[in-house]
């Protein structure tokens, strides 16, 4: 890997297609029957691998069409953080 290279610093990356779950799917949603928040898919993989303890670079690949809609939702919950 490039960046392991160049870096020395160990790079990994997970990759994800947004259009294959629903927006919900990917951020959280509250379970309609216990009232809790939920986290995503996306959530659950920033939250593990935003973690400055690490000893390697997480890179979360986003690998679909672009769609507005999610890239938007991504934006807000970014920016929530």
């Amino acid at each position: 890997d490039a960046l392991t290279i160049t870096t020395g610093v160990i790079h990994k990356r997970s990759r994800m297609n947004p259009k294959a779950i629903r927006a919900e799917e990917m951020f959280g949603e509250t379970d309609k029957v216990s009232g809790e928040w939920v986290d995503g898919i996306f959530a659950t993989m920033w939250s593990k691998y935003n973690d400055r303890n690490r000893k390697d670079i997480h890179w979360i690949i986003c690998d679909g069409p672009v769609d507005a809609l999610w890239i938007e939702n991504l934006n807000t919950v970014l920016d929530d953080n």
